[in-house]
C-alpha cells in the first residue's frame, strides 16, 4: 500500500485560534483560495482542531489539485490509489500522480517510477520511464530513488547510463548518512560489493567520486520536503 507523511502546509499547527481559524480557512477555500484548500485538507487529514475526516480531506485536496496545486495532486493520487476518503481508482490516481511528478513533487516521482518499475502501469518503455522519474527524484535528494536508480542501471541490459552513473548515485545515497540511514547502509553495501568484485579503479575511484559529490553536488544530498 502506498502511503506517505503529510505533504503540505504546517500553518494549521501554528494558528493558536485554529477552531475559528479553520472556519475562516474553509470560507476562503470555498471562495477559491487554493492555499486555503490545502490547509483545510491538511487539518482534516491529520485531525487538527477538527475531527479527522478522510473524505473531507480528499475533497479539499482535490479542489486544490484541480486548480493546479502540485502537492495537492500528490495527496489526491495517494487517496485514489489506496481508496482513502474515496473509492479506489488506479487510472485517475495515476493521472494525478503524473501531474504531481511532472510538477516536481519528489515523492510523486518516486511513486510513479516505482509503479513503472514493477509493471503496474505502462506497456512499452517502462524501464526507461522508471529510470527517468527515479533520476528526477534522485536529483532532488531522494536517497531511495538514488539507490533504486543505481540498481536499475546495474541490471539494465541497455540504457543511456554507465557504471560511472551507478557509482555516482550510490555515493550520493551513502552520503545521506543518518538522515536516510537505511538507504545509506544499502548504498555502502553495494559499493563494497563492487570494490570486492574488482570494479575498475576500486576504492581509490570511489574516494574520488565521494570528493566530487561533496564538493559539487550538495543539492543531491539534501532530503526533499
Amino acid at each position: 500500500e502506498i502511503s506517505c507523511s503529510l505533504v503540505g502546509s504546517e500553518m494549521c499547527i501554528r494558528d493558536r485560534s485554529m477552531d475559528e481559524g479553520l472556519k475562516n480557512l474553509v470560507t476562503k477555500a470555498e471562495q477559491g483560495d487554493v492555499d486555503a484548500m490545502v490547509m483545510v485538507g491538511d487539518c482534516y487529514n491529520r485531525g487538527l482542531h477538527t475531527e479527522k475526516d478522510d473524505q473531507e480531506a480528499h475533497r479539499y485536496y482535490k479542489m486544490a489539485a484541480d486548480k493546479g496545486h502540485v502537492q495537492a495532486n500528490l495527496m489526491v493520487a495517494i487517496d485514489l490509489l489506496n481508496g482513502i476518503g474515496t473509492s479506489k481508482d488506479k487510472k485517475a490516481g495515476t493521472k494525478y500522480l503524473q501531474i504531481a511528478a511532472d510538477g516536481g513533487a519528489a515523492f510523486g516521482q518516486y511513486l510513479l517510477a516505482s509503479m513503472y518499475k514493477i509493471g503496474e502501469i505502462g506497456l512499452f518503455g517502462r524501464e526507461q520511464k522508471a529510470m527517468k522519474y527515479f533520476e528526477m527524484a534522485a536529483k532532488q535528494g531522494d536517497a531511495k530513488s538514488q539507490v533504486e536508480l543505481a540498481d536499475m542501471i546495474m541490471l539494465a541490459k541497455k540504457s543511456k547510463y554507465t557504471l560511472d552513473d551507478m557509482v555516482f548515485w550510490l555515493v550520493c545515497a551513502y552520503l545521506h548518512g543518518n538522515q536516510a540511514e537505511e538507504e545509506s547502509n544499502a548504498a555502502l553495501q553495494r559499493i563494497n560489493h563492487l570494490i570486492s568484485n574488482g570494479m575498475p579503479g576500486g576504492k581509490a575511484y570511489v574516494e574520488k567520486v565521494l570528493d566530487n559529490v561533496k564538493r559539487n553536488y550538495q543539492v543531491y544530498l539534501k532530503k526533499p520536503f
